[in-house]
C-alpha cells in the first residue's frame, strides 16, 4: 500500500471519530478510496459499520440498516452490525426482522447474551411471556452481572404470579444496583402479595428514598399501611402520591378507603367524588360510596350507588354484596338473597355465609 493510500486511511479514521462532519462528503470520499484499491474487506466493513452508527445516532434507521447490511457483505461475521441492525428494526417497529437479526447472531455465537436479552424484550412486547422468560434465563446463565436481565425477568415472574421467583430476581437486581428504585418498589409489591407487610413497607420507603417522585410507590406504601390498619400513616403516604400527581385517581380512591376504615365517611365520600371527577367510570369508587352510605345507614343511597357500580361492572362481586346488605337493612330480603346468591356465583365466598344463614 503506497503512502498516499495510508494517509487517506489515517484521514478516514480521524474523520469517523470527529464530532462534526459532512456525512455525504465522507461517503464520496470512501467510494474514491475504495476505487483506488486501498481498503481491504475488514476495513471496508468497519467503515460501513461506522457510517451505520452515525445514521443510527441521528435516528435515520433505514439508512443505518443499509450501511449495516453493507458491513456484513464485507464481513459476514460482523456481529455488531447484525446487532445494531436489529436495534434499528426494533425502533422501526419491525419486530420480525429484528428477531431474525438477533437469531442470526446466535447461530454464529450462542453465547452472545445481548442478543438473547433483546430477543426476550421482543417476546415480552409480543406477549409471549414464557419465551421471554426463557431467553432472559439463557442470558443470565451466560452473564449474571447485568441488573437489567434480572429485573426484566422478575417483572414477568410477578405478572405470572410466581412471587418467590420475582422476589429473588428483584433482590438480585438490588444486589447489582443498590439504588434501583423500581426494583425496591416491585419487590415491595411482591412482599404485599406474599402478605409480608413489614418487608413491603421497608421496600417502598427505600423506593421513594432513591426516587422521591415515584407517586405509585407512595400509593403502594399507603396500601401496605392500610393493610396493617395504620390508617393515619396510610393517609400521609397517599397524600404524598397525590401531591406528586394530582390526577392520580387511584391514590385518591385509596385515601378514601383509609378514611372509610377510620369511619370518617363524609371525608371518604369527598375523596370518592374527587376520584370520579377524574374517572367517572371507576366502578370501585362508586361502590366505595355505597359502602360509606351503608356506614351512614342511608340504605337508599347505598343501593343507588351499588346499582351504578354494577351497571359499570356487571361482574363486580362486592357491589352485589354491598347492595345485598343495604337491601336487607331496607327490608327487601328477597332482593338481598338474590344479590348474595349472585355474589357467591361470581366467586365471593363470604356471600355464601349470609345466603345460607338468612335465605334458607
Amino acid at each position: 500500500m503506497n503512502r498516499f493510500i495510508v494517509a487517506l486511511l489515517l484521514l478516514v479514521g480521524l474523520s469517523l471519530n470527529a464530532q462534526v462532519h459532512d456525512t455525504i462528503a465522507k461517503q464520496d470520499f470512501l467510494k474514491k478510496l475504495d476505487s483506488l484499491g486501498g481498503i481491504d474487506s475488514a476495513a471496508n466493513a468497519q467503515m460501513k459499520y461506522n457510517l451505520g452508527v452515525e445514521f443510527m445516532d441521528a435516528t435515520n434507521y433505514n439508512q443505518a440498516i443499509s450501511y449495516f447490511d453493507s458491513a456484513t457483505v464485507y464481513d459476514s461475521d460482523f456481529i455488531l452490525a447484525y446487532f445494531n441492525k436489529g436495534l434499528c428494526h426494533v425502533k422501526l417497529g419491525d419486530l420480525t426482522a429484528a428477531k431474525n437479526d438477533f437469531a442470526n447472531i446466535l447461530v454464529n455465537d450462542s453465547t452472545y447474551h445481548l442478543a438473547l436479552f433483546q430477543l426476550a424484550e421482543i417476546y415480552k412486547k409480543e406477549g409471549f411471556v414464557s419465551m421471554a422468560i426463557d431467553n432472559y434465563s439463557k442470558a443470565i446463565s451466560i452473564f449474571n452481572k447485568d441488573f437489567k436481565y434480572f429485573y426484566s425477568r422478575g417483572v414477568l415472574y410477578f405478572q405470572e404470579n410466581e412471587y418467590e421467583k420475582a422476589k429473588n430476581d428483584f433482590s438480585k437486581t438490588i444486589q447489582l444496583k443498590t439504588n434501583h428504585a423500581y426494583a425496591y418498589n416491585d419487590r415491595g409489591s411482591t412482599f404485599l402479595k406474599l402478605d409480608d407487610l413489614d418487608a413491603a413497607i421497608k421496600d417502598f420507603h427505600k423506593a421513594v428514598e432513591f426516587n422521591p417522585q415515584l407517586a405509585f410507590s407512595f400509593n403502594n406504601l399507603g396500601t401496605a399501611y392500610r393493610k396493617k390498619e395504620k390508617y393515619n400513616e396510610s393517609i400521609r403516604a397517599y397524600n404524598e402520591a397525590i401531591k406528586i400527581d394530582p390526577s392520580y385517581y387511584v391514590a385518591i380512591n385509596n385515601r378514601g378507603m383509609s378514611k372509610f376504615n377510620k369511619e370518617d365517611y363524609e371525608s371518604a365520600i369527598a375523596d370518592f367524588d374527587r376520584c370520579l371527577k377524574l374517572n367517572p367510570t371507576y366502578s370501585y369508587a362508586v361502590n366505595n360510596k355505597a359502602s360509606c352510605y351503608i356506614g351512614l345507614e342511608d340504605w337508599e343511597k347505598a343501593i343507588s350507588y351499588a346499582d351504578k357500580a354494577i351497571e359499570l361492572n356487571p361482574d363486580y362481586t362486592y357491589a352485589y354484596y354491598n347492595r345485598a346488605i343495604a337491601k336487607e337493612m331496607n327490608r327487601d330480603l328477597e332482593g338481598a338473597c338474590s344479590d348474595w346468591k349472585k355474589a357467591y356465583e361470581l366467586g365471593l365466598e363470604a356471600a355464601s355465609t349470609y345466603f345460607n344463614s338468612t335465605c334458607k
